[in-house]
This record gives C-alpha cells, sequence and structure tokens, in this order.
C-alpha cells in the first residue's frame, strides 16, 4: 500500500470512529435516559469509560498496526504524530454524545464522575500547555475552542465520509476519487 494511501486509510478509519462513537454512545445514553427513564448520570458513569477503553485500544490498534506495516517511517512517524494530536477529539465525540443527551433531557451532567474525570483530565493536559505561551486567564476560552474543534473536527471528517459514499453510490466506484488503471 502506498504510504499516502496508509495515511488517508488510517484517517478514514479515525472519521468513522469517531461517528461511530458518537452515534453509539448517543443511542445508548438516549434510549435509556430518554426512554428507559435511568439516570443520565449513573449511564454517564458506565457508558463514558467503556467508550474511553474501546476508543483508545482502537486508536492503538490502528498505530500498532501502522508500525508492523512496511510503511515507511516517515509514514509511521506521521500516522502516530496524528494519533496523538487527535486523541483528544476523539474522546470528545462520546463525551458529546452525553452532553446532547443532558441538554435534551434537561439534566445537569456536570455531576457525572465520567464526565468531571475528563473535563479534569483534559484541563491538566491542556493548561499546562497554555501556561507555556500565556500566564493570562484564557483556559476557559482554550476550553471553550478545544469543544468546538474537537465538534468541527468529529462533523467534518464524517460528513467526508458520508459524502464519499454517497458520491459512491450515485457515480459508481468506491467514491475515494482514485482512478483504476488498466
Amino acid at each position: 500500500m502506498r504510504d499516502r494511501a496508509v495515511i488517508r486509510h488510517r484517517l478514514s478509519q479515525y472519521s468513522a470512529l469517531w461517528l461511530g462513537a458518537f452515534l453509539v454512545v448517543l443511542g445508548i445514553a438516549a434510549g435509556a435516559s430518554l426512554v428507559a427513564r435511568l439516570d443520565l448520570i449513573d449511564v454517564a458513569d458506565l457508558v463514558l469509560p467503556a467508550a474511553f477503553a474501546l476508543l483508545g485500544a482502537a486508536m492503538a490498534y490502528g498505530v500498532g498496526a501502522t508500525l508492523v506495516s512496511p510503511a515507511a517511517l516517515a509514514t509511521k512517524s506521521l500516522v502516530t504524530a496524528l494519533a496523538l494530536l487527535l486523541v483528544l477529539p476523539l474522546l470528545w465525540a462520546p463525551v458529546l454524545a452525553v452532553l446532547v443527551t443532558a441538554a435534551i433531557g434537561g439534566v445537569a451532567i456536570e455531576y457525572s464522575t465520567a464526565y468531571a474525570g475528563f473535563r479534569i483530565t483534559v484541563s491538566q493536559i491542556i493548561y499546562p500547555l497554555i501556561a507555556l505561551f500565556t500566564q493570562s486567564p484564557l483556559a476557559t476560552a482554550v476550553w471553550a475552542i478545544f469543544q468546538v474543534a474537537a465538534s468541527v473536527i468529529g462533523f467534518v471528517a464524517s460528513m467526508v465520509q458520508v459524502w464519499k459514499a454517497v458520491r459512491g453510490f450515485l457515480y459508481g466506484g468506491d467514491g475515494d476519487g482514485d482512478m483504476e488503471t488498466a
């Protein structure tokens, strides 16, 4: 597989993973809290850690598969760097699904241990990085920007995959834009 194709394949898997995690957690959280009338905080405390573990394992598998592949060292390094950069937006997908469910149900999700733990862990990672560049109280703004950026990245990546599938159905082929040579 060409090196560019390896990177495209991993990014496609990432976007599918983001969308899948969002939709599965949204379905579970909405079904359990809105339909079955279970407490959303308890549901979030069960679903989020499981989602984080599964997403982490899937990301590690993708990076590991690339590292043992015959791809070039630069490709392996780029896939690893992309995984490190995209892990927080990926983990944001199930959190966003729980937040959407909480907004629909009118529930304050801040009392969830898993949600609070996620926010604390992310802030322990992001705040020191911000402090390296600025000592002003921009941490709240950066957190909000992170949430928006993670949502936009996941949404755009998912929409690209949906568009490729729709284009494939409409025009034939696999829709990835690669031309087959004779």
